[in-house]
């Protein structure tokens, strides 16, 4: 399960950490609030291809990491074989 998500420079959000609890998570706000730029963090830290447009104008880069719990063995055990440990934040830089 998701359970933080902290992104830096991605579109027009300099930087933002969000916290998820078990259950049922909702992300609600006005137009132009960030909710798409959150779900577009998400799916670029789940391997999802990502576009350069998401670099906030004037920055170098963009910084996405995302924290799981209760991952499952057999997860972790294919996460190992292209190098991530139950210890390492999966990371996306977007150049």
């Amino acid at each position: 399960m998701l359970s933080s998500l902290q992104i830096e420079n991605v579109a027009v959000i300099q930087k933002a950490e969000v916290h998820f609890k078990p259950g049922l998570n909702v992300l609600t706000g006005e137009t132009g609030a960030g909710k798409s730029i959150l779900i577009d963090s998400i799916n670029a830290i789940l391997g999802n291809r990502t576009s350069k447009d998401l670099v906030r104008t004037g920055a170098s880069k963009a910084v996405i990491r995302a924290a799981f719990e209760e991952v499952p063995g057999t997860v972790l055990d294919s996460l190992e074989t292209v190098s991530y440990t139950h210890l390492t934040l999966p990371t996306k830089r977007i150049v």
